[in-house]
């Protein structure tokens, strides 16, 4: 892929979380405002249907109708990565190929999980997935979740492959990080996918971030790799000091379960309607409400990305 095309992959990439109505169905029209708040906000792209979309609590076909969603939302201004990933090849193939068919950038998948498959079986079964459209192809490394950790041999192989674009790398080991840059070159891109510690994937070598957090203060993070991204020297001061407000946030949340917590901030924010999330996920207490109600609005960082139709992303 030439550096003009590699461009329009490096940046801040949303993982889109997939707003629902109380009874647990998806709800288009906040997903379409999340959307639209977001591209205002100064987002790069979206990751549509990963782990903070509750892709795999969603059917295929929500799935797919989700994606459309965001497609029509986003109208061509930003580009779109669709994780099509699921345990089996076959049905990750159809999604992929649906994705296509919307018009995406790129198709994402995680590892293949439950099963105990061999590194052979899983390079088998993204070279199958990338064989069968013509879209690239971002590998989904999250060893914490799928319990599968891939070896710099493995990336290296199929960094070869003209259709992999490289890695969502979900793991606060940024020396492996810098390790995969290192073996397989510049145009094997890597995204940071902790948002803790985003700032430290930038200078570890990350070409961008696909970060859960980037729904609740996108610009924050914008500007953050603008910065890095700028000719000019950083004032890293300044750039620990956005870190540690985002840091504020994310420890916060992680007293909590995050995707919940991340629904009922986008509600208080006024992006979404409803802070609903499907089983087994669990909503609020009227307890926890008061809590969570507390923390936001003493929370700057939170308020400033509220939601309002005619505000220009915020100044940070």
């Amino acid at each position: 892929m030439t550096n003009d095309k590699l461009a329009a992959f490096r940046g801040i990439f949303t993982a889109l979380v997939t707003p629902m109505h109380p009874g647990g169905d998806i709800d288009h029209d906040s997903l379409a405002r999340l959307v639209e708040h977001q591209i205002r906000q100064g987002i790069k792209g979206f990751y549509v249907g990963g782990s903070t979309g509750e892709g795999f609590l969603l059917t295929s076909e929500e799935r797919c109708r989700v994606l459309e969603t965001v497609v029509g939302a986003a109208a061509g201004r930003v580009t779109i990565i669709s994780h099509v990933g699921c345990i089996g090849t076959r049905e990750t193939i159809r999604l992929a190929k649906h994705a296509e068919g919307q018009g995406v950038d790129a198709v994402s998948a995680v590892v293949p999980f439950y099963y105990k498959v061999s590194v052979n079986e899983i390079r088998e079964h993204y070279e199958a997935v990338m064989e069968a459209v013509s879209l690239p192809m971002l590998v989904y490394h999250y060893p914490g979740a799928t319990g599968v950790s891939l070896s710099l041999d493995f990336y290296e192989q199929l960094s070869r492959h003209p259709r992999c674009l490289g890695v969502k790398f979900t793991s606060l080991n940024l020396f492996e990080m810098q390790q995969i840059r290192a073996r397989c070159g510049r145009s094997f891109l890597l995204y940071n996918g902790h948002d803790e510690v985003y700032l430290g994937g930038a200078y570890a070598g990350s070409d961008g971030a696909i970060g859960s957090t980037f729904n609740m203060m996108p610009n924050l993070f914008t500007s953050m790799y603008e910065t890095v991204s700028s000719e000019e020297r950083p004032v890293m001061a300044a750039l620990q000091d956005r870190q540690a407000e985002a840091n504020g946030v994310i420890a916060h949340m992680l007293r909590y379960d995050v995707i919940p917590y991340e629904k009922y901030m986008l509600y208080l924010q006024g992006v979404i309607a409803a802070p609903a999330v499907r089983g087994p996920l669990k909503s609020f207490t009227a307890e926890e409400r008061k809590e969570l109600e507390a923390f936001y609005e003493a929370s700057d960082v939170l308020r400033r990305h509220r939601y309002e139709p005619n505000r220009e992303a915020a100044a940070l």
